[in-house]
């Protein structure tokens, strides 16, 4: 109980120090949930860290501190809250930052959940070859989806249906008329095709208009924000589904090979799952969305799906942390790390209760949830 009221009280003066931070500088206002969000993040990575520092199986060490790594950057999302334009005076210091962390905060994830499936594929292998191979696979999609980002830190800016929305928005300033029609507009302006920030050539007539439609939604309010940060919004769909990938390919090998796995950790995976579909759901609802402020509603109301996975996936490292420093926890991940063949999965009380109540104990007993005396 000492080490789980140490935790609580390292979390509690972290939320101490944000809150006093929050009176005294200015800073974005933002919905509860996002500041529950930060602050179960918080707690996460505090518990991580304890569990890397008591972990007795060396090699199961390196999963939770790629984990720990993703949660960590939960300190970065509390100084975003700083970046204003009372705070930092750059223009584009906000959208920088926000660009940035949200790429990190996908990379890691990307990493904590392939090196857990690499390592369960290949138990065998040295933590640096698993290291290597989970870089390599994780590095190429975010290469391919991300170099962009990193080659020009303002490509966002310069997107095609940016740059066609600030020819738009141009002339309806100069016009000074906002009743004017979509096809009188599309009469008296000839969007361009871009390429690499670069205008190529005027549309055709037809294919004018249809932008033109396309892009009026937009110049309304905060809604071109949503226009903004679509292109980077794909992107991180592409990637929820390379980590949803992953997930499924660990537990089709958890059914099909049954191999030896530290306590829980199954679960905790079942809950990222459950963590990266949401956020899958949200940048999806917005790459679909026209309004900002109505996007934002939905988001926010979801986030509360999103905190309340995060307090399970909390009590799964809290679980995990109190059986590796039990007596019987040290023992069975001792032996796992020495003599996985000779070890079964261990099975707990959840274990059971899913057995009785929500399965068919004879189609899985002998898969998933297999006493060790039974082995």
């Amino acid at each position: 109980m000492r080490l789980f009221l140490k935790i609580f009280i390292i979390w509690l003066t972290i939320l101490g120090i944000y809150g006093a931070a929050l009176l005294l500088f200015p800073h974005v206002q933002k919905v509860l949930p996002a500041y529950l969000n930060q602050s179960i993040q918080i707690l996460l990575f505090i518990i991580l860290v304890f569990i890397v520092l008591k972990e007795p199986n060396k090699k199961n060490k390196f999963i939770f501190l790629n984990f720990a790594l993703y949660f960590v950057l939960a300190f970065g999302a509390f100084f975003h809250d700083f970046i204003c334009h009372n705070f930092f005076v750059p223009k584009f210091s906000r959208h920088y930052f926000f660009q940035y962390l949200t790429i990190a905060y996908l990379f890691f994830m990307s990493i904590a959940v392939a090196y857990t499936v690499f390592d369960s594929l290949f138990r065998e292998f040295s933590t640096v070859k698993k290291y290597l191979l989970t870089l390599i696979v994780v590095g190429g999609f975010f290469g391919y989806y991300f170099q962009n980002y990193f080659t020009d830190p303002k490509y966002l800016y310069k997107t095609e249906e940016i740059n066609q929305w600030k020819t738009l928005s141009a002339y309806m300033e100069e016009q000074q008329n906002p009743n004017l029609s979509t096809i009188e507009v599309a009469n008296n302006i000839n969007l361009k095709t871009w390429k690499n920030g670069n205008a190529v050539g005027e549309l055709f007539s037809d294919e004018n208009l249809r932008r033109v439609e396309y892009l009026f939604p937009y110049l309304y309010g905060t809604n071109y924000q949503v226009l903004l940060m679509k292109p980077l919004y794909q992107s991180c769909i592409f990637i929820h589904v390379f980590i949803i990938g992953f997930i499924l390919l660990f537990f089709g090998y958890q059914y099909k090979k049954d191999p030896p796995q530290g306590a829980y950790i199954e679960k905790i995976m079942f809950l990222i799952l459950l963590i990266t579909s949401m956020d899958a759901f949200h940048h999806y609802g917005f790459i679909m969305s026209v309004e900002w402020a109505n996007w934002y509603q939905l988001f926010s109301a979801g986030q509360y799906i999103t905190v309340l996975a995060e307090i399970m996936l909390a009590l799964f490292f809290a679980l995990r942390l109190h059986f590796i420093t039990s007596v019987q926890g040290e023992f069975y991940e001792t032996e796992l790390a020495t003599n996985p063949h000779q070890v079964s999965r261990w099975r707990d009380s959840i274990d059971n209760l899913i057995l009785s109540q929500f399965s068919n104990f004879k189609l899985f007993n002998g898969r998933l949830f297999q006493r060790p005396l039974e082995k």
